[in-house]
Formats: C-alpha cells, sequence, structure tokens
C-alpha cells in the first residue's frame, strides 16, 4: 500500500487489545486500502464499525474498501457499516456518491491538533502559548516532577483522579475494566503507557498515551482538582511533547479538539479542553467524521429513529433538572 499516515486504532495492536476484551475484529487489505473493522452489537443495532478508516489512497480505493466491508458485514447478518474514512482529498460529496450518509452523532472526533515533536525541545516550547509556559514554569517552581509507568499496577493512580473527575463534571468516561485491560494488553509492551506528575509524593496529574513508533497520542487524562491552581496537566503535557521527541517520534496527536467556530451543541462541552490543548500549539487536522451505509434500510432507518427519540427524551431530561435546581 501506497505510504499513508494509518491511525493507532487500524493498528495491529489495537486488534490485540480489542480482542482482549472479547470483541470480533476484521482486518483486511487490498490493493492501496486496508482497514480494521470491530463487530459491535447493541440494543437497537448490529454494525461493523472502523475507527478512523478506511484508509484508502483514493476515491476509487475506498469504495474498494467498502465493498469489502459490506461483504463482510452481511456474512454477519449486521445492519450496517460504520467508517470514518482516511482518504487524500475524499470530500463529502464523494461519500455520499459512496451510498454513505453522515452519522446522527461523530464516534471518534473529526478535528485534532498535531505537534510536530521532531523539532528541538526549545522548539516544542517556544509552540507553547504564554500562559501555557507559565502554568509550567509554576509547576516547577512548585516542585512538580514527571515520570513514565509501564507497569500495569500503576493505572490505580489515573483511576483515582478519573473518579474524581467524573464525581465533579459528570464525565462519562469508560469503565474501571476497560483502563485496567488497555494497561495489562499494551504496557508490557510499551505500545502504550502512563505519564504521571507528582508533588510531596502524590500522584496529581495522569496520561494514558499509545504510540506505533511514528506518532504519541493523549488518549485520557485526568487530575486532582486540589491542585488546579498550578495545572499540573499543563507542566504534564509539555513532558508528554518533549517525552515523545525523547522516543523518537515525529508527531504527537491531542486526539479530539471541539471543530473550528462550531456551534454545534454536541461540542459545548468540549470547549474547556479545546482551550487547553490549542495552548500547546500545533496544527489543526480536519478529517471527515463518523459516515454509516445503510444494509438492512428498515432496521437501519429504526435505530436512527430510536436515536433521535432518545436524544429528545434525554434533553426533556435535563430541562426539567436543570428547571428544578433553579
Amino acid at each position: 500500500m501506497t505510504k499513508l499516515q494509518v491511525s493507532f486504532l487500524q493498528s495491529p495492536v489495537w486488534a490485540k487489545f480489542q480482542r482482549s476484551i472479547h470483541r470480533e475484529v476484521i482486518e483486511k487489505s487490498g490493493d492501496d486500502w486496508s482497514y480494521l473493522a470491530i463487530v459491535e452489537r447493541g440494543q437497537f443495532s448490529n454494525r461493523l464499525y472502523c475507527p478512523y478508516g478506511p484508509t484508502a489512497i483514493s476515491v476509487d480505493k475506498l469504495s474498494d474498501a467498502l465493498n469489502d466491508l459490506r461483504k463482510e458485514a452481511k456474512a454477519r447478518k449486521l445492519d450496517f457499516v460504520r467508517v470514518e474514512p482516511i482518504t487524500p482529498k475524499a470530500t463529502e460529496d464523494d461519500l455520499r456518491k459512496l451510498n454513505l450518509r453522515p452519522s446522527d452523532r461523530f464516534v471518534e472526533p473529526p478535528s485534532t491538533l498535531i505537534n510536530d515533536v521532531s523539532v528541538e525541545p526549545d522548539q516544542i516550547r517556544a509552540q507553547l502559548s504564554q500562559s501555557a509556559r507559565r502554568y509550567a514554569r509554576k509547576c516547577d517552581a512548585a516542585g512538580v516532577t514527571y515520570s513514565v509507568s509501564y507497569d500495569p499496577h500503576d493505572i490505580k493512580f489515573f483511576l483515582d483522579m478519573i473518579h474524581e473527575v467524573r464525581a465533579r463534571t459528570g464525565l462519562r468516561a469508560h469503565d474501571d475494566l476497560y483502563f485496567r485491560e488497555i494497561a495489562a494488553t499494551l504496557f508490557p509492551s510499551k505500545d502504550a503507557g502512563l505519564l504521571l506528575a507528582e508533588l510531596d509524593n502524590q500522584k496529581i496529574a495522569a496520561i494514558i498515551f499509545y504510540t506505533d513508533g511514528e506518532t504519541m497520542s493523549y488518549a485520557h487524562a485526568a487530575s486532582l482538582t486540589e491542585f488546579r491552581k498550578i495545572s499540573p496537566a499543563t507542566g504534564l503535557g509539555l513532558y508528554a511533547l518533549l517525552f515523545a521527541h525523547e522516543q523518537g517520534c515525529k508527531n504527537f496527536d491531542w486526539f479530539g479538539v471541539a471543530p473550528e467556530g462550531s456551534t454545534d451543541p454536541r461540542y459545548r462541552a468540549w470547549q474547556g479542553f479545546t482551550q487547553f490543548k490549542q495552548s500547546f500549539g500545533g496544527q489543526r487536522i480536519n478529517r471527515l467524521g463518523t459516515w454509516e451505509l445503510p444494509l438492512k434500510k428498515v432496521r437501519y432507518l429504526l435505530y436512527r429513529l430510536m436515536l433521535k427519540l432518545t436524544g429528545q427524551q434525554m434533553r426533556y431530561a435535563l430541562k426539567m433538572f436543570k428547571s428544578k435546581k433553579s
């Protein structure tokens, strides 16, 4: 296949992790296309999902990949195929001509920021905003130290922090077993790891990262509210960029930000961490987003209807909750 940047979520390592949590994974490739797809069976639909895939060199090759996905999904009697194509110069019109339709929701974020970490450390630091540099210096002055761990048992530090974030913000995150399985499956091989910030012998911020040797990805993060004034998340973010450079990576992917200028209510909760990630510099990358290929059209339409009704119910419940609080 002609050289294209393939997402970590399309890698054999991700396939290994998905199988470790008992999911059926299909890995296929052809002439200038490839994909990793996961069989997902849910309450309202059964589908074949390609996170940040298929990867194809052209729209014609993407069509070949979609034909193969269709065949695999039909063999398993699934309702539709969900994709997030990585295809240079492909447009939304191209996808519609391939009988794809936009999903009602994104799965993986369609926009991200990527830092070039192949440059010298001083150039990496220079990409930071003034406020980010100030917070990083504040962490240094407070005595915050940083480290990397590939010990699966150390996932407990991240879990303690993410529990606090959940309680404080209502964040919907994966359950503990998911994170423990990431640690057990990917930490020993160093395909993923844990970056930690520490102050006075206490772990106060953490990042779970993935790496394929060329790109390091910021996958999950959490920090303790008690230390917000010194922003250990900022100091740890800079450490992550420098660590990626030390490991010989070319890119650091912040793995999701709100689209620029978007007024879509789905991204309202993303504004805070989007501003945080933007403070490290980096180039904005916009992808095509999440699209679906219906196979069983009646079942697919019923699935879309259920999503719409469920969304209306959730908005009504939220409105009632807010009115009671006021």
